[in-house]
């Protein structure tokens, strides 16, 4: 088994190495201290592909692939690990939108950073993040779907562009989301 990185990889990690010293670290202190969003440096991860690392490139993504998405992780996080959650959940987002028409309209804006960021209402008060447990449910009508439930937290929600709702359709358990 060879388990030496790829040149894509390789050049993924490199260059968030770079923008995670340059960029990142930086102003991590302040941004923890002040609670600033970090729009900029937002921005300026969309420049350098990291708002889609997983994602097709004719959305605007890299199409690196898992390890390339885990090595640039590892780097913006050693600078500044909510600037990373941030990203993380930009990526995921991305990565869950289903459909064909969907994916035209959203991805290119969440790549580029039009959106500003991709965010997760899944934190529930009695379930916490807890995805299996959550109570939100989604009833579909004629005229779309009934969402019914609350929120605990929204990351990243105060400043997402697209917003993925997680919300039980079926039974109990994780096969019911």
């Amino acid at each position: 088994m060879d388990l030496e990185l790829n040149e894509t990889q390789k050049l993924i990690a490199e260059s968030a190495r770079d923008f995670a010293a340059r960029v990142v670290a930086p102003r991590a202190a302040e941004l923890d201290k002040s609670g600033v969003f970090p729009s900029e440096t937002v921005q300026g991860l969309a420049e350098q592909g990291l708002l889609g690392v997983n994602l097709p490139s004719r959305y605007g993504g890299a199409e690196a692939g898992v390890v390339s998405y885990a090595l640039a992780m590892i780097e913006i996080a050693k600078a500044c690990a909510s600037t990373a959650v941030t990203m993380a959940v930009t990526n995921m987002v991305g990565e869950v939108v289903q459909t064909e028409a969907q994916r035209d309209e959203h991805l290119p804006k969440l790549t580029s950073g039009e959106h500003v960021t991709g965010a997760f209402a899944l934190s529930e008060p009695g379930a916490g993040s807890d995805a299996a447990n959550l109570t939100t449910t989604a009833t579909k009508t004629d005229a779309g779907w009934v969402i019914d439930g609350q929120t605990q937290c929204i990351t990243t929600g105060g400043y997402a562009g697209l917003f993925v709702v997680w919300a039980r359709t079926s039974g109990p358990g994780a096969k019911g989301i």
